[in-house]
């Protein structure tokens, strides 16, 4: 946490990469599962890795899971099961709540501009990602592309007491605009750090810690 503001660092496949993400203050290491995704990693591999990661809540990151597949991530001991899906398969959002809990639950639906978020699932979790959209069907962030900031605040300020994660595009040099236009206190950090797919620059990493100390308290 940097003055007030959590962020969470994703997309992580290396041991280096998390431990340079937890030295620079991030609140979340995020692993992505989903099969399509270019910074994938395996269940073995994180597996393998685990023991040299840093202590910092990490975050399975996965798409409209199965229960089967969501249960052998919950048994690997992650913090936190951030989901994306489809607005279609909502109704597959209370068996998920279920199995792993609500307040390890973040739910990140695939919204299109102009629909409004569903408040029926405001009570089977405390976690909710924003992340930008794609009419591709196969593309759940990680693309660099900016959600939507004013659709974040208004929903963050209608539902105040649940955990907002503003994703989508966001990077050392545009953290500060997004917290001042959203009033975002936590943060989702991907592609913006990365080298290549998966792999992230260490002083990109190291960045965040810069700008976040600067926003703040040029803010206060």
């Amino acid at each position: 946490m940097i003055n007030g503001i959590q962020f969470k660092v994703c997309g992580l496949t290396r041991a280096r990469d998390a431990q340079a993400a937890a030295e620079a203050g991030a609140d979340y290491l995020g692993f992505i599962f989903y099969p399509k995704s270019p910074r994938r990693i395996r269940l073995q591999r994180y597996r393998d890795i685990l023991p040299r990661l840093p202590d910092v809540p990490k975050v399975a990151v996965t798409v409209a899971p199965d229960l089967y597949t969501l249960a052998q991530l919950e048994g690997a001991g992650f913090d936190y099961f951030q989901i994306h899906f489809p607005i279609g398969l909502a109704e597959e959002v209370p068996a998920w709540s279920k199995l792993v809990g609500k307040d390890r639950l973040w739910l990140a639906p695939k919204i299109p501009p102009g629909v409004s978020l569903d408040a029926e699932l405001m009570g089977h979790a405390n976690g909710f990602l924003w992340d930008a959209f794609k009419k591709d069907g196969s593309t759940y962030g990680g693309t660099g592309s900016q959600s939507d900031w004013q659709a974040f605040k208004e929903t963050r300020e209608r539902y105040p007491e649940k955990q907002w994660i503003l994703a989508g595009g966001i990077s050392p040099e545009n953290a500060g605009e997004a917290l001042s236009a959203t009033g975002a206190n936590c943060l989702d950090f991907n592609s913006s750090l990365e080298i290549e797919p998966g792999l992230k620059d260490l002083e990109r990493i190291s960045q965040v810690r810069v700008s976040l100390k600067e926003a703040t308290e040029c803010r206060s």
